[in-house]
């Protein structure tokens, strides 16, 4: 296994209006939302879509990419996965 360095930003409203702060390190996941910045979830992800995540964080304004409905979209396929 690789280990990468974490990669972590903070977005504005105006970047994302339901994402506040997404950290990705190796393949432990951890989102704040907009609407509760201060509480924090924990997801593990797929290698290949941690690897996209960290690649959409790096970009100038998230590659132009809905950083929250990619987000969903890997929850609900079972790409990324709340902890407990």
């Amino acid at each position: 296994m690789t280990v990468t360095a974490p990669i972590a930003r903070m977005m504005t409203i105006e970047e994302s209006s339901s994402i506040a702060y997404v950290k990705v390190e190796d393949l432990m996941v951890t989102i704040a939302y907009q609407r509760n910045p201060d509480k924090q979830y924990t997801y593990i992800a797929d290698r290949e879509f941690a690897a996209q995540l960290v690649s959409i964080l790096e970009a100038d304004n998230l590659g132009g990419i809905s950083l929250g409905g990619t987000i969903a979209d890997a929850r609900r396929v079972g790409d990324l996965e709340q902890t407990v």
